[in-house]
């Protein structure tokens, strides 16, 4: 892509300074790039993907920088500059319950807290956030985990957004019940997870891939290919809504620390001029982009009441907590970090 980019501009100067015969040599020599086409989901209001129009493709003149290459360790990256929120899940004090709007946690549906302290499985230091899902239980299954950001991210602002997570088994083949699918994260403002301002990652139709939207589902971050086929997962993907496979989707691996990173850059409300990326990374391992919507427009009916908390949660949309969910599940969170500035991969 960015190779792409420096082809047009070298041709749009062709007129003025003669750089044709550049231009022609760097072509004979391979100097080329790709950019994908984008893709459906279905979200808290089980919005159809057939009823919601495509997104707005990413002009010909804008890039994105690509994420640091060099993983580094949770002490390294905690302690580069911009970093606003280093969570390790570490003491057994932060487990306290929380009073909202603060930062912590707070119960399932019953009442109980379901998110624990474990010290036996983590990404690194001395614990993890560990949810448990019962075989019965409602769509607030198991409580969630509330973290303020630090600052308000608003127009002209770019924030980043990392933590490792990792599923059981059962997590990733319960059926769960008809409709039925797991959230894992929201970006979103305040104690307002399901609006405008909202970027939400979910197990797309059970299907055992993430996908994201914003808007409470009503824009869902797909391309429409416009021949009735989608692509579901962008960037390094190529991950078509009528063909999932392991090896063009990112597919969920169960007990393996999954790195998800994102980097969202605000440009105007309403306008689309916003980008929202998206990358994993398995241990040790580099980046795989499957979010990349270039020029995308972002909403927020109140202004000011912009992007300032992380919430991580297994929230089963539809849920029945009187039918059997299948086995009980867990899912575990690490090294959750908030910053300014671009953080590496996991070491």
């Amino acid at each position: 892509m960015q190779q792409l980019l420096v082809m047009r501009r070298l041709f749009s100067r062709t007129v003025d300074i003669g750089l044709l015969p550049l231009v022609l040599v760097l072509l004979l020599t391979g100097f080329s790039g790709v950019e994908l086409a984008r893709r459906p989901a279905k979200a808290d209001h089980f919005v159809d993907y057939r009823a919601v129009a495509g997104t707005v493709l990413g002009s010909a003149t804008e890039t994105e920088e690509e994420p640091p290459l060099a993983p580094e360790d949770f002490e390294t990256r905690c302690h580069k500059e911009g970093v606003l929120v280093c969570e390790g899940f570490d003491s057994a004090d932060k487990f306290k319950p929380a009073t909202d709007p603060g930062s912590g946690l707070y119960p399932a549906w019953d009442g109980k807290y379901r998110g624990t302290l474990d010290v036996s499985v983590t990404a690194s230091g001395g614990g993890s956030l560990k949810f448990t899902i019962p075989t019965y239980s409602a769509a607030n299954s198991a409580g969630y985990w509330k973290q303020a950001m630090g600052k308000n991210f608003g127009e002209g602002s770019t924030f980043y957004v990392q933590f490792r997570q990792r599923f059981s088994p059962e997590m990733l083949t319960n059926s769960w019940g008809v409709d039925t699918y797991w959230k894992q994260v929201i970006i979103h403002n305040g104690p307002q997870t399901c609006a405008d301002v909202e970027l939400a990652t979910i197990n797309q139709h059970r299907a055992g891939y993430p996908t994201m939207y914003s808007q409470c589902g009503s824009d869902n971050f797909y391309d429409d290919l416009h021949n009735g086929d989608f692509l579901m997962e962008q960037g390094d993907f190529n991950c078509h809504y009528h063909k999932i496979n392991a090896r063009d989707c990112f597919m969920y691996p169960a007990n393996e620390w999954i790195t998800f990173y994102y980097k969202v850059r605000i440009g105007h409300w309403g306008k689309a001029d916003s980008t929202i990326q998206a990358w994993v990374a398995l241990p040790g391992k580099p980046y795989k982009q499957w979010i990349k919507m270039i020029n995308h427009k972002l909403f927020n009916a109140s202004p000011g009441n912009d992007y300032d908390t992380v919430t991580l949660l297994v929230y089963m949309t539809a849920k029945d907590a009187t039918k059997n969910g299948g086995p009980t599940a867990y899912t575990w969170y690490d090294e959750l970090i908030v910053s300014q500035q671009a953080i590496a991969p996991a070491a």
